[in-house]
Protein backbone atom coordinates (compact mmCIF):
# COMPACT_ATOMS: atom_id res chain seq x y z
CA UNK A 1 0.00 0.00 0.00
CA UNK A 2 1.26 3.25 -1.13
CA UNK A 3 1.09 6.49 1.12
CA UNK A 4 0.25 9.57 -0.50
CA UNK A 5 0.36 13.13 0.75
CA UNK A 6 -2.65 15.13 -0.04
CA UNK A 7 -2.12 19.26 -1.73
CA UNK A 8 -2.67 21.04 1.38
CA UNK A 9 0.30 18.41 3.40
CA UNK A 10 2.38 19.34 0.31
CA UNK A 11 2.26 22.74 0.66
CA UNK A 12 2.33 22.80 4.14
CA UNK A 13 6.06 20.96 3.63
CA UNK A 14 7.04 23.10 0.86
CA UNK A 15 6.51 26.45 3.29
CA UNK A 16 8.09 24.77 6.23
CA UNK A 17 11.14 24.22 3.44
CA UNK A 18 11.43 27.46 2.56
CA UNK A 19 10.81 29.77 6.29
CA UNK A 20 13.72 27.90 7.97
CA UNK A 21 16.45 30.19 8.03
CA UNK A 22 19.88 30.08 6.17
CA UNK A 23 22.67 28.87 7.24
CA UNK A 24 26.28 31.20 7.05
CA UNK A 25 27.99 29.64 4.21
CA UNK A 26 31.10 30.12 6.14
CA UNK A 27 29.56 29.47 9.80
CA UNK A 28 29.84 33.23 10.77
CA UNK A 29 26.60 34.88 12.41
CA UNK A 30 25.74 38.27 11.74
CA UNK A 31 26.00 40.70 14.99
CA UNK A 32 22.54 42.55 15.80
CA UNK A 33 22.70 45.70 18.59
CA UNK A 34 19.30 47.48 18.93
CA UNK A 35 17.96 46.13 16.33
CA UNK A 36 20.74 47.02 14.01
CA UNK A 37 23.34 45.01 12.47
CA UNK A 38 26.77 45.83 13.28
CA UNK A 39 29.14 43.48 11.87
CA UNK A 40 28.96 40.53 9.71
CA UNK A 41 30.40 38.29 12.24
CA UNK A 42 31.65 38.06 15.84
CA UNK A 43 35.21 38.28 14.88
CA UNK A 44 34.53 41.04 13.34
CA UNK A 45 33.06 42.64 15.90
CA UNK A 46 35.59 42.28 18.18
CA UNK A 47 37.85 43.95 15.69
CA UNK A 48 35.35 46.83 15.91
CA UNK A 49 35.69 47.15 19.53
CA UNK A 50 38.80 47.15 19.74
CA UNK A 51 39.78 49.74 17.41
CA UNK A 52 37.01 52.13 18.88
CA UNK A 53 39.26 51.77 22.14
CA UNK A 54 42.35 52.53 20.12
CA UNK A 55 40.49 55.63 18.68
CA UNK A 56 39.07 56.80 21.71
CA UNK A 57 42.78 56.63 23.11
CA UNK A 58 44.47 58.51 19.90
CA UNK A 59 46.25 55.90 18.85
CA UNK A 60 44.26 56.00 15.43
CA UNK A 61 41.63 58.28 13.29
CA UNK A 62 38.94 58.34 10.98
CA UNK A 63 37.94 55.13 12.03
CA UNK A 64 34.88 54.00 9.17
CA UNK A 65 33.39 50.95 8.29
CA UNK A 66 32.78 48.67 5.35
CA UNK A 67 34.41 51.35 2.78
CA UNK A 68 33.86 50.59 -0.84
CA UNK A 69 36.64 51.01 -3.28
CA UNK A 70 35.93 50.74 -7.13
CA UNK A 71 38.31 47.87 -8.81
CA UNK A 72 36.72 47.29 -12.22
CA UNK A 73 34.31 49.92 -13.32
CA UNK A 74 30.54 48.97 -15.44
CA UNK A 75 31.21 48.27 -18.79
CA UNK A 76 29.31 46.97 -22.14
CA UNK A 77 30.43 43.54 -23.02
CA UNK A 78 28.88 42.05 -26.39
CA UNK A 79 26.00 44.64 -26.23
CA UNK A 80 25.12 43.46 -22.52
CA UNK A 81 26.08 45.95 -19.66
CA UNK A 82 27.93 44.04 -17.29
CA UNK A 83 27.93 45.24 -13.18
CA UNK A 84 31.20 46.77 -11.91
CA UNK A 85 33.65 44.94 -9.46
CA UNK A 86 34.04 46.39 -5.71
CA UNK A 87 36.05 45.66 -2.83
CA UNK A 88 34.35 46.16 0.72
CA UNK A 89 36.61 47.03 3.52
CA UNK A 90 35.85 46.19 6.77
CA UNK A 91 37.39 49.04 8.65
CA UNK A 92 39.68 52.11 7.13
CA UNK A 93 41.62 54.13 9.34
CA UNK A 94 44.43 56.32 9.96
CA UNK A 95 47.68 55.88 11.84
CA UNK A 96 48.88 58.27 14.12
CA UNK A 97 51.85 58.48 11.83
CA UNK A 98 49.51 59.16 9.10
CA UNK A 99 49.40 56.04 7.44
CA UNK A 100 46.16 54.76 5.82
CA UNK A 101 45.27 51.32 6.95
CA UNK A 102 42.71 49.00 5.68
CA UNK A 103 41.71 45.80 6.71
CA UNK A 104 39.72 42.74 6.36
CA UNK A 105 38.14 40.74 9.29
CA UNK A 106 39.01 37.20 7.27
CA UNK A 107 38.20 34.36 8.83
CA UNK A 108 38.08 32.20 5.17
CA UNK A 109 39.68 33.72 2.08
CA UNK A 110 38.06 33.02 -1.22
CA UNK A 111 39.12 33.03 -4.21
CA UNK A 112 37.68 36.17 -5.02
CA UNK A 113 39.02 38.06 -1.89
CA UNK A 114 42.23 37.17 -3.34
CA UNK A 115 42.13 38.47 -6.50
CA UNK A 116 40.59 41.78 -4.79
CA UNK A 117 42.85 41.99 -2.63
CA UNK A 118 45.33 41.94 -5.58
CA UNK A 119 43.80 44.51 -7.38
CA UNK A 120 43.38 47.12 -4.55
CA UNK A 121 47.20 46.75 -4.91
CA UNK A 122 47.28 47.05 -8.21
CA UNK A 123 44.61 50.17 -8.76
CA UNK A 124 44.39 51.78 -5.35
CA UNK A 125 47.95 50.97 -4.06
CA UNK A 126 46.20 49.73 -0.97
CA UNK A 127 47.54 46.78 0.86
CA UNK A 128 44.54 45.28 2.71
CA UNK A 129 45.66 43.99 5.97
CA UNK A 130 43.94 40.76 7.78
CA UNK A 131 43.06 40.40 11.01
Amino acid sequence: MTNYLSQSQIKRLVHQRDNKPKQPKYGNHKVVVDGEKVADSQHEYRRLNDLKVLQRAGEIKDLQTQVRYNLIPAQVICNKKERGTDYIADFVYWTKDDQLICEDAKGHKTADYIIKRKLMKLIHNIDVVEV
